[in-house]
Parts: structure tokens; sequence; C-alpha cells
């Protein structure tokens, strides 16, 4: 994905200026108004819209560089050569995360079908199951899981998150499962969902270690992106905003942090129900101050509102200086 300007209007939404010599992301063109704009069509012909962010993870687009690229949709139409390449049957981890619907997504609508009937390769289970609520009272289980074998040494390609299609669902750390689902990507983030039945426990190898990153690595979705879904470790890092304003305009109990002050960051969320967390009447808060030090934090990492997002997976995984 190339790197492009920051996106028109206030408030986080509206549309992608070109970058340096009119440099768009893959798929997208800039036009005389210097907007990159998918292909060659014209603006007014509503090929691109503004859209409001909902939902808990994954929310928005991805682009490169830019921190909140937010509202973009374009037309299906524009994007039908870019159809990504995940088959039916046996898949890796790796394979589906690496495959151009993750790499270079452009999602259109809050959830797109990549493929169905695929069988991951055995993964095991790096957080524990959370509920999340759906349309009316329809109840989700999200947890996250690596390639059991195949991951490389650094960790990359290995994480991918799952979605039960019920709640309650139990599983734990260190579970080894097979997994037979459909290929979404949710707002750019890459998920297999599965009826309960199709998550079979095969044993248990207990609690993986994470995978050492550093903060530098979210400068660029290039460096990022191969740790979506992951679990991941990252040390000597600070509060700079104890409370950023998301683009739905409220808070989320998240942090942004970096590394001894530097300009760049990754959001931080501790885990629901955290001693670390407070509510406002602008939604839910973090306790931290700025300038608050952590030796390490461990967490999966997510793509959310526009930005990477680690989140904890318990108050054990946050450790304070």
């Amino acid at each position: 994905m190339l790197g492009c300007g920051a996106t028109a209007g206030g408030g986080g939404g509206g549309a992608l200026f070109c970058g340096a010599g009119g440099a768009c992301p893959a798929g997208f063109s800039c036009n005389v108004n210097n907007l990159c704009i998918p292909g060659g069509a014209d603006v007014a012909s509503g090929d691109l819209a503004v859209k409001s962010d909902t939902g808990a993870s994954g929310d928005v687009e991805k682009a490169d560089s830019a921190p909140d690229t937010s509202d973009i949709q374009v037309d299906s139409s524009a994007l039908d050569s870019a159809s990504p390449d995940v088959p039916s049957g046996a898949q890796t981890v790796s394979a589906i995360e690496q495959a151009p619907a993750s790499v270079s997504c452009t999602t259109l609508t809050s959830s797109t079908t990549i493929a169905t009937g695929v069988t991951l390769e055995p993964v095991v289970v790096t957080s524990p199951a959370t509920t999340l609520k759906g349309s009316g009272t329809t109840y989700f289980t999200t947890f996250f899981v690596e390639s059991q074998n195949g991951a490389a040494a650094d960790g990359s390609w290995a994480g991918i998150q799952v979605i039960v299609n019920a709640s309650p669902f139990s599983v734990n750390v260190g579970d080894v499962l097979q997994i037979t689902g459909t290929i979404d990507e949710f707002y750019c983030m890459t998920e297999i969902s599965a009826a309960p039945a199709d998550v079979v426990v095969t044993g248990n190898v207990g609690a993986t270690a994470p995978h050492n990153i550093q903060v530098s690595a979210f400068a660029d979705n290039s460096t990022a992106e191969p740790f979506e879904g992951d679990l991941v470790h990252i040390s000597v890092v600070q509060v700079g905003d104890p409370n950023p304003i998301s683009t739905d305009g409220k808070t989320h109990g998240e942090c942004a942090i970096n590394h001894n002050g530097g300009a760049t960051t990754v959001l931080f969320a501790p885990a629901t129900g955290s001693a670390y967390l407070g509510t406002s009447t602008n939604g839910t808060t973090t306790t931290f101050t700025a300038g608050q030090a952590f030796s390490s934090i461990t967490g999966n990492l997510e793509w959310s509102f526009g930005q990477w997002l680690i989140r904890a997976r318990s108050d054990a995984d946050i450790v304070l200086q």
C-alpha cells in the first residue's frame, strides 16, 4: 500500500488527498482535485462515499502511514479486479493474512466475505474468549489464535481473530483447535467466523510466548500489518494521550503510547473489567495520566477505528514502571 496524505474535512473523515507525486493506494488514482479515487472513477458519480464508524474492532479501512484515513468507501465495481485469492479448503494463517484482501484492504461494507469452507491449519488459542454483542439479541464470542507450527521466527503472519457464532462459548489459552469457517474482512480486520460445532479442541499445549515488537513498527502499515492478530510484547513505553477521542467523538478505554516520547504511537487498551478503566460522560476511559511509564505491555494486535490497537488480555499483561 502506498502512502497518501491526510483525509479531507474535519473529525477524521472524508476523502483521501494524494501523496507526494500523486501517490495513492493500490487500485486508486489521483484526480485533478488532488484526491485519491478508485481506478479512474469520477468522485461526483458517487464512487467515493463517507461512512460513520461503528463497531468494536477493525472499524475502518486500512491505509498507509496516516493514523486515521478512516472513512472511505468505494463502489464495488471499481474493485472487482482486486478480489482476494483465498481459496476454500485447507489454508495456513500466513496465506490468509498475506492475501491481497488483507494487506491491501479497502473494505466496502462493515464485513466483506473473502472465502467460505476454509479449514485452518492447527492453531493455538492466545487470548481468553470474550463476548461481543451484535444486532438485537445476537451475541458472538471472539478470541485470537496463532499457527501452531508454521509461524516465522519473528511471529509475523501468524495470528488471526476468531469469531464464533454463539455465546457463551468456551476455550482456554493454549487449546489447540481445528477450525473450519468463513474468512471475512471486518472493516479490514481479518477474521475467521465459524459455528460452534466447527471449532474442535484437539489438545492443549499451554500458553505461547508473545512476539517482541518495537513501537517503530507502527510508523507504517507495511511493518505493522504482519503482526495483525498476533500476541505481541512491547517494552519501555509511556502514555502520550491517556484518552484520545476516536472518530465517533467518544473515548473507548484506550490510550496512545510511544517510546520515550517519540512521534510514533500505537493505541493500547486494558482488558474489559480492568482496574485501569473508568467511565465518563464521553465513554469508557483509562485511568492513566500522560507520561505514565510501562516496563512492558502484552496484548493482541487489532485494527480498530483506523489505527493499530494492542489489547491486553488481563491486568497481568500491564507492567508499570
